[in-house]
């Protein structure tokens, strides 16, 4: 039993070291033409095009097997396709109502927060200067009526 199974374990062994080494790609010969070619792009190299394009043949022909004589497509002798823009219908729809504005909250006159010998601030953070017995805001005069004030 144990001979069979070293039996197996060697073919194994052997199939994966034959496949490791015919695979072009992990080949020396991939490597040193892989190389070339990277060194013959590299900037201040000096080689001309044609020059880096038998670079890349042989590097192809070492990698990739092949006779490294790669042909382009031929291009298409048809005419392109015309396709016309898509027509959209819109849905014929009443317009839209307009809705009514809500009414504006109703505003409560300012009532005063706080008072010092010179004046007093209102609940909306405006100062109110005392003249006499009067109350002077930014827009003249005020009426004062308990603690709410009127100013235009």
């Amino acid at each position: 039993m144990r001979a069979a199974l070293l039996a197996c374990l060697a073919a194994v062994a052997g199939a994966t070291a034959a496949q490791g080494q015919g695979d072009p790609l992990k080949s020396q010969a991939c490597g040193q033409h892989l190389a070339a070619l990277q060194a013959a792009r590299s900037p201040g190299s000096g080689k001309s095009p044609a020059d880096i394009e038998a670079l890349r043949r042989d590097a192809t022909q070492a990698c990739l097997g092949g006779n490294g004589a790669a042909r382009r497509p031929a291009p298409s002798a048809r005419a392109p396709d015309i396709v016309p823009p898509p027509m959209v219908a819109l849905p014929r729809s009443t317009p839209p109502t307009v809705l009514p504005l809500p009414a504006p909250p109703i505003q409560r006159p300012p009532v005063l927060t706080s008072c010092d010998a010179a004046g007093c601030w209102d609940s909306n953070g405006t100062r109110l200067d005392r003249a006499g017995p009067l109350l002077i805001g930014p827009g003249g005069a005020c009426v004062r009526t308990g603690l709410q004030v009127q100013c235009p």
